[in-house]
């Protein structure tokens, strides 16, 4: 009996010992914790990386939301930032740049609808004006005011035309300079925009002006390290998946492990910004 005690004592201590050195093991092997990368929304990237935003020519196009987009989609144009865009599960999917009217003869603020859509269209107020000869004596003719007997009155051409208002304030396509306002009042597009949203719209599609940016307008939250880091992850050639980190030896060398290996997500090019389409600035 004497002998049977002291092995079941000694079996005792050994599933101790076997008992304490899986735990000293599973304290090794523990994966380390996972650093997480910078999130930077496309829309945000698009912004932060002109620096002379709004007052561009870069068109703002996220591939994926267009391809949801709807007649239900609404439409703000902010006349502060002379931008129009286009919402669609309340994320900016395209932003362009508008020209809208001047200050003697200002946009109208306020909550729209389309009410009438044609591709090709006229104004039939404001155009030119000819002689009977046929030379023109008037580039900014306003028809209003009458056609002198043998005149001839041609008026504004204005493709993919959407009206908002029945005075003859509608958006279309027109000459554009970056953050200036050169019409009479209309909202002129660049043809590009103008066209494929010509596409989505229809009659009744909701079209929001605002004097100031639209309260849907999202917030940015990137510090300008994580814009920088953005872009250069967005630029980098692509690379062969991650490979595990190194097991570690102790909880010291696991923490240093975990700041120095890249995850799959920094080593993927462009892993942190949504693809999205940016159209080269409109030259006119």
């Amino acid at each position: 009996m004497k002998r049977a005690s002291i092995s079941l004592s000694a079996l005792a201590c050994l599933l101790t010992l076997i008992a304490g050195s899986s735990c000293v093991q599973q304290a090794q092997v523990a994966p380390a914790p996972a650093v997480v990368a910078p999130v930077v929304d496309a829309y945000e990237l698009f912004v932060r990386s002109h620096s002379k935003y709004p007052a561009t020519m870069a068109i703002y196009r996220n591939r994926e939301l267009m391809k949801k987009a709807t007649s239900s989609s609404p439409i703000y144009i902010c006349l502060s930032q002379q931008r129009g865009r286009l919402y669609v599960d309340g994320q900016v999917a395209a932003d362009w740049p508008v020209s809208t009217g001047t200050a003697s003869r200002p946009t109208p603020t306020g909550s729209f609808r389309v009410l009438e859509k044609k591709r090709s269209y006229r104004s039939r107020t404001w155009g030119r004006m000819y002689s009977a000869e046929g030379r023109c004596v008037n580039s900014n003719a306003d028809a209003r005011r009458g056609i002198p007997e043998g005149a001839r009155f041609v008026g504004a051409n204005m493709p993919n035309w959407q009206r908002l208002t029945g005075s003859g304030i509608g958006m279309h396509t027109g000459k554009v300079r970056a953050g200036q306002r050169l019409s009479h009042g209309c909202i002129r597009t660049p043809g590009v925009m103008a066209r494929e949203l010509f596409s989505i719209t229809s009659v009744g599609t909701h079209v929001t002006v605002t004097s100031g940016v639209e309260s849907c307008y999202p917030s940015f939250h990137a510090t300008s390290e994580q814009i920088e880091q953005a872009k250069l992850t967005a630029k980098k050639p692509a690379t062969a998946a991650a490979t595990p980190a190194p097991i570690a030896s102790s909880p010291s060398e696991s923490a240093t492990v975990s700041q120095n290996q890249p995850t799959a997500a920094q080593q993927q090019p462009g892993a942190n910004v949504h693809r999205y389409e940016a159209f080269p600035p409109v030259r006119f």
